[in-house]
């Protein structure tokens, strides 16, 4: 059996959940005797390419495409297309399972058609909520969970209202309804106004391209059960749709460590990119209005170079409870946490399935997080972590000190902590979808 797994970028070149994902699956399968490579596109370059990543065999098409309006916004195909397709008749795999699509210069739904076309099995592993959400965060008007089904209208006017729009988009959300009743299609026009005014018809687009996608497949893994029904919510054949919940690249089989009473300062940690999205300002607002001696945060992670960070660590110089540690190297990630007493995650969006949770439980630690689908699924409120709501300082605040008058909760929930699944178990899942694909004729 062989597999070529697809995304738009790969280690060492890239290094994200996607593609970390990706590593550890194909090391995984090989164990158990399941061939596999990996396929990107080569961006800029006229000429295709390979490359050989701790023995994984990484295959790069020729992608030349110049990106513009008409790219981005799906009007054409990468020029990068045949390219592909010539790449998957030479390699003739048995299974193309795609990790991600991007659009513009990346891989897109009309890759995975291609592939179907070849008379080849298609699995998508969605790793990201953006398939069925225009914003990606899955919040309806930045401050509700949504229910994840697409509907043109509250999409629209969610998405418009995500853009920053305000009061624009009280007379852009009826215009852009009237066009889209009409047929019109404003995003075919070259300018940002046309792109706001068609913002119906991207909702609808958004509509199809999933529905294109899900019957382009001929398996769908969900990393979760609540994006699983979200894929039901919006159409999704019940009999294409695995469940593989996430797992550890790698899991310490040694005696997990003594648990230690806590003691006070609470030693927390927040592990992620330093950006808006992911709350580090909650936190960071939370710690600031407690005793200093009562807890301390450390940080690992890196910036997006938009000053955000900047600005948090100048508003927190003053604190010596609050330190800035720079970034983490993968490997160091669990012996690190198992120093400190609290995971903190302030996610503002519904993320899919945090790796940070896994490897906090790895460590031994419970997590302090906010209220969204991602969180939840793996953290019960009072047993293995807590959660707030989302957005709320206030809530945050009040459940650290909460855990500074009675620190022996944190104790009490490390002891309910399942360790995660490594690898070698996802492998053994994605066997028997492999194997059910194959053995499928129909």
């Amino acid at each position: 059996m062989k597999i070529v797994h697809v995304l738009n970028h790969f280690l060492p070149h890239q290094t994200a959940g996607t593609e970390v994902y990706t590593w550890a699956l194909v090391k995984a399968l090989y164990t158990i005797g399941i061939k596999g490579c990996v396929v990107i596109p080569n961006y800029g370059k006229k000429d295709n390419a390979t490359y050989l990543y701790d023995g994984i065999e990484v295959y790069q098409y020729a992608e030349t495409s110049v990106v513009d309006r008409s790219l981005i916004m799906g009007k054409r195909h990468p020029d990068g297309l045949p390219y592909f397709e010539q790449l998957l008749q030479q390699l003739q795999p048995d299974i193309v399972h795609f990790h991600e699509l991007a659009g513009s210069n990346g891989i897109t739904v009309t890759h995975v058609t291609v592939a179907k076309a070849l008379r080849i099995k298609v699995v998508m592993t969605f790793h990201l909520a953006g398939y069925t959400c225009k914003t990606g965060n899955l919040m309806y008007m930045g401050d509700t969970l949504c229910g994840g089904t697409i509907q043109i209208n509250n999409c629209s006017a969610c998405y418009l209202h995500s853009r920053g729009l305000g009061a624009k988009a009280k007379w852009l959300f009826p215009v852009s309804g009237a066009l889209y009743q009409l047929g019109i299609d404003s995003t075919k026009w070259n300018h940002q106004l046309g792109t706001a005014l068609g913002t119906q018809q991207l909702i609808a687009q958004l509509q199809q391209q999933f529905t294109k996608l899900v019957n382009a497949c001929d398996a769908v893994v969900s990393l979760t059960s609540w994006y699983r029904q979200i894929l039901l919510n919006n159409g999704a054949p019940k009999h294409k749709l695995w469940h593989i919940p996430q797992g550890l690249p790698s899991v310490s089989k040694d005696t997990p460590p003594t648990i230690v009473p806590v003691t006070l300062p609470i030693k927390c940690l927040f592990v992620g990119r330093i950006s808006a999205f992911k709350g580090l300002h909650l936190l960071l607002q939370a710690i600031m209005a407690l005793p200093k001696e009562a807890i301390r945060i450390d940080i690992y992670g890196a910036s997006n170079d938009d000053g955000y960070a900047q600005h948090w660590q100048q508003a927190t110089a003053a604190f010596p409870n609050i330190t800035w540690k720079g970034t983490l190297p993968q490997q160091d990630v669990v012996p690190t946490m198992q120093q400190y007493h609290l995971l903190c995650l302030c996610s503002t969006f519904s993320e899919m399935s945090p790796l940070v949770i896994q490897e906090a439980f790895a460590a031994g630690i419970p997590v302090l997080a906010s209220n969204v689908y991602g969180n939840a699924e793996q953290i019960q409120h009072g047993v293995n972590g807590w959660l707030f709501p989302f957005n709320n300082v206030a809530a945050l605040t009040q459940q650290l000190a909460q855990l500074i008058n009675e620190p022996a909760l944190i104790d009490k929930a490390r002891l309910q902590i399942v360790p995660p699944i490594g690898f070698d178990r996802l492998a053994e899942n994605y066997k028997q979808v492999y194997g059910h694909l194959l053995t499928n004729t129909e």
